[in-house]
């Protein structure tokens, strides 16, 4: 039995369920967050529906299973935006695919990810399709945004709902992938999706902003005023884009959700484990009410870097706001 998808096994059981009673419906929705397993399971159903040795499940080692794996099966059709949008050549194009029967069976399977992301005239087109279904097809469309969908489209699919997967089901799957435990850990925690965090993990400044985050960290913490030149000397190096401005204050929201969940349960798992110990201190030594106006002032920060302020002027503000918490705290 293949085991393309085990992101979510309960949707998985259902699928194979309808399947094997040859009760799939003609059209779903598949909504979830990024990462949480949407087109593992569309290419697990195709699998299984063209599978050569079906049984409780496609093998995932026959020549049609290895083909639907490596996007080369001809029935099984995938779309996705070019560039910012799904256009309506794209999807008058698939239209032409639905009126041929299946090149190797009666039966073609079409998915369509980032759907949201179809223009109106491309949605429109895909609509009269749903409304009058031609041939043995399933259509699945993928979003993490079905609030921007026609309400027509939604009204013709049926919703599959994808829960985001857990922190420890996220660090498990970085582990598999080659990531030590301490990275996996840290990652799980800074994104829910695990292709984002497999990417982010091959940025060679990776490393170094994280043990940098920390030591600013502890520089505001021991109410050093260098907290305030750390910024310059050591944080601003390391960054060069929007994106990485951001993770700046996502690792350090990592560091304050640590403490804070430390302080709630023994068992958490933290992100910062190679510093596992000190933030037992610091969850030992801080106040919530201070750890609250620490978050408070990263998110505020976050919403600064959302405005286009200049990252220095914001990390610089809001190490001299830290500071003066920290030293409140005591």
């Amino acid at each position: 039995m293949s085991t393309t998808t085990i992101k979510q096994p309960s949707i998985q059981r259902l699928f194979l369920q309808l399947i094997e009673k040859d009760n799939l419906q003609h059209a779903y929705l598949f909504d979830g967050k990024t990462g949480t397993g949407k087109k593992e399971t569309a290419l697990w159903i195709a699998q299984s529906l063209f599978c050569q040795n079906f049984s409780d499940g496609p093998c995932g080692e026959c020549h049609t299973c290895q083909r639907i794996a490596s996007h080369q099966h001809p029935d099984v059709i995938e779309l996705e935006p070019e560039g910012l949008s799904i256009k309506i050549g794209q999807v008058r194009g698939l239209k032409q695919e639905f009126t041929r029967s299946g090149m190797e069976g009666r039966k073609k399977l079409v998915m369509v990810k980032d759907v949201e992301k179809m223009t109106t005239q491309a949605a429109n087109s895909l609509l009269k399709f749903l409304e009058e279904p031609d041939g043995d097809i399933v259509v699945i469309l993928m979003t993490t945004a079905k609030h921007r969908l026609l309400p027509t489209i939604l009204s013709r699919v049926q919703l599959i709902h994808f829960p985001q997967l857990s922190k420890e089901h996220r660090m498990q799957a970085l582990e598999e992938a080659g990531l030590s435990k301490e990275r996996a850990a840290v990652l799980s925690q800074l994104t829910s999706d695990t292709e984002q965090a497999l990417e982010l993990s091959e940025n060679e400044n990776l490393t170094a902003l994280i043990d940098a985050v920390w030591k600013w960290y502890m520089a505001l913490s021991k109410k050093d005023d260098q907290a305030f030149v750390y910024v310059h000397t050591d944080i601003m190096p390391l960054v060069k884009e929007k994106a990485e401005y951001h993770r700046v204050l996502d690792l350090f929201l990592v560091i304050l959700q640590d403490i804070l969940n430390t302080q709630l349960s023994k068992n958490y798992s933290v992100g910062y484990m190679k510093y596992q110990t000190r933030i037992q201190e610091e969850a030992e030594r801080l106040s919530a009410v201070t750890l609250a106006d620490l978050m408070d002032i990263i998110l505020t920060g976050k919403k600064y870097l959302d405005s286009n302020v200049a990252a220095q002027g914001v990390f610089e503000m809001s190490a001299l706001k830290m500071l003066a918490a920290m030293k409140r705290s005591l």
